[in-house]
């Protein structure tokens, strides 16, 4: 409920900046919440004196359990000029628990007409977020998974790119088999299945692993027709050679997110249909 009142009171203040022509904060805000330490954004900045509202932000509060917002009591609404660079600090406190705090320090400049933010200190220090479904798909290249996140996690976005395509590479097999799976129990035709078979076999290509495995994805894998294995790979082949390390970090970020989605969708789907067959079975 939280998150879902927080999103609209966002758009909501995009809304009304637009009409306004006021600077739109929510972009800092977002920087505040999910960057990486030393990891610099810049922001357009119009006019000198413009305020931003950083008096909030959203965290997953410890005490709560819960993802909240967490307010600022002291100085939140900041003005910046042109021509000046400096540092702020920021104490947010939950506002459910009254317990929870967030501290953040933030390097800022203004030149040419945009603002430049970088985030050298925080406190407490962020956990790391390991969803459940990729450590149990990855427990066999768990070294090369917490690296990944780890990467993540500080900002380097380029090791993050070639850790992500190394765990791909390593358990393209044991995400054809879920595929395979899922595909069976969803009435796919016998060539594909046939086709993922012969992908196991040493010595397939791996353009022609993920070619196969788009195949047998079911329809809502792919939405709009888009080939997620297909894109990831060529994402993650393309990052390391010639993307900058802040877009390798962007990418990486969405990566992660996309295969948290597809691995998640497939074992859930997995699990719940064994627990359907068992109930079936005890009818």
């Amino acid at each position: 409920m939280w998150r879902v009142c927080t999103l609209e009171l966002r758009e909501f203040h995009k809304l009304t900046c637009i009409m306004s022509d006021q600077f739109d904060s929510t972009a800092v805000v977002e920087f505040l919440e999910h960057s990486p330490l030393y990891t610099p954004r810049t922001f357009p900045y119009p006019s000198p004196g413009t305020t931003v509202n950083l008096t909030e932000i959203n965290d997953e509060c410890e005490v709560c359990e819960e993802r909240r917002p967490f307010q600022n009591a002291g100085k939140g609404l900041v003005s910046f000029n042109h021509a000046e660079d400096g540092n702020l600090f920021f104490n947010y406190t939950c506002v459910s628990c009254n317990e929870s705090k967030r501290q953040i320090y933030l390097r800022y400049s203004v030149a040419d007409e945009k603002l430049a933010v970088e985030k050298f200190g925080e406190w407490p220090k962020k956990r790391l977020k390991r969803d459940k479904n990729l450590q149990r798909f990855f427990k066999d290249d768990r070294d090369n998974f917490e690296k990944a996140i780890v990467c993540l996690a500080n900002g380097y976005g380029v090791a993050a790119f070639a850790y992500f395509r190394r765990i791909l590479e390593n358990n393209i097999v044991q995400l054809l088999e879920l595929v395979r799976e899922d595909a069976k129990a969803s009435g796919a035709a016998k060539e594909v299945l046939d086709a993922i078979d012969e992908l196991e076999k040493p010595g397939v290509p791996m353009s022609k692993k993920i070619e196969i495995a788009n195949q047998a994805m079911p329809p809502y894998l792919r939405p709009d027709g888009l080939n997620p294995l297909g894109r990831l790979y060529a994402n993650l082949s393309e990052g390391v050679h010639s993307a900058p390390e802040d877009e390798c970090l962007r990418r990486a970020s969405a990566i992660q997110f996309c295969l948290v989605f597809m691995i998640g969708e497939l074992a859930s789907r997995k699990r719940h249909r064994e627990s359907f067959k068992n109930q079936l079975a005890g009818l």
